[in-house]
């Protein structure tokens, strides 16, 4: 008769205890690896938004920032802004390294830690209705008036904008003490000067400062 091989108790325990071993390290190399992808599923999405947030705020405060320096463009002499020309396709930046700022061609790239960014501003005439109104197009023309908007945005973004209108609130008044410069001043005097448009009759070069009517 073949005799059986015998087993201890402990040699059974202890085999069945390696067999339970492996299985335990199995699972949680699967749980850990589930919550592992888990974790990086939440943790990308949330980095990704929080850079793109970033963006968003850096590119609306250089927007800002733009408008800013256009506004104070504006109001050192208004015909740095009249004088520019009109409508979206001409686009235009401010070199502000310097005083006084100066308006050039183009657009403006700005990089900020990894990201880089275009910003740029268009001036636009604006009309209005008999009720002074400011209209969309159309209308009276204001030459007080210019709409300007300043578009931003970076890299793959998608480009946003802000506008808002500036108005010639103050011109400046010129005294004119001398006249010796005779005729030839066609058009508002921007600076002062020594000229007037025309004359009849009239001799500036006697005393300065008056004219003197010639009788015939």
């Amino acid at each position: 008769m073949k005799k059986l091989p015998h087993y201890s108790l402990f040699t059974i325990l202890y085999s069945h205890r390696d067999g339970q071993s492996l299985i335990e390290i199995l699972v949680t190399l699967v749980v850990g690896t589930i919550l592992i992808i888990g974790a990086v599923s939440i943790i990308v999405p949330s980095l990704r938004s929080s850079t793109q947030a970033n963006r968003i705020q850096a590119s609306v405060s250089l927007g800002k920032e733009l408008m800013g320096n256009v506004m104070v463009f504006s109001e050192a002499n208004w015909n740095n802004i009249y004088a520019l020309n009109k409508g979206s396709s001409n686009h235009y930046y401010l070199t502000t390294s310097s005083s006084p700022f100066a308006a050039l061609s183009g657009d403006e790239i700005i990089t900020l830690s990894t990201t880089t960014y275009v910003r740029y501003f268009t001036v636009d005439n604006v009309g209005r209705d008999p009720g002074d109104n400011i209209l969309s197009s159309g209308g009276t023309d204001d030459p007080s008036t210019q709409k300007v908007t300043v578009v931003y945005a970076w890299a793959n973004g998608a480009p946003n904008s802000i506008s808002t209108y500036v108005s010639r609130f103050r011109n400046n008044v010129l005294q004119q003490t001398d006249w010796s410069g005779g005729p030839g001043q066609d058009g508002p005097a921007t600076t002062t000067n020594n000229t007037f448009s025309t004359s009849s009759q009239i001799d500036y070069t006697t005393t300065a400062g008056s004219i003197s009517i010639q009788f015939p």
